[in-house]
């Protein structure tokens, strides 16, 4: 991997942990890459976190996985 693709691995990770959310308008504004870039920026970091977040249809944006824990009594 790249340094300027590593950073930005580390930045979306940092930003979701932050936010719960990220989308590509994010890492574009912020890199100033393209939109092509930024949609594979994400699918390389849902590939090698695919615990970590989702994608969100109705909200158009990727967001943190909620862990949910079931209670047992």
């Amino acid at each position: 991997m790249r340094w300027f693709e590593a950073k930005r691995m580390e930045w979306i990770a940092e930003t979701i942990d932050i936010f719960g959310f990220i989308n590509r308008e994010h890492i574009i504004k912020k890199f100033g890459v393209s939109m092509p870039q930024a949609s594979n920026d994400l699918a390389t970091f849902m590939r090698d976190n695919p615990d970590k977040i989702t994608y969100n249809t109705k909200a158009k944006r990727y967001e943190i996985c909620q862990m949910i824990t079931v209670a047992r009594t």
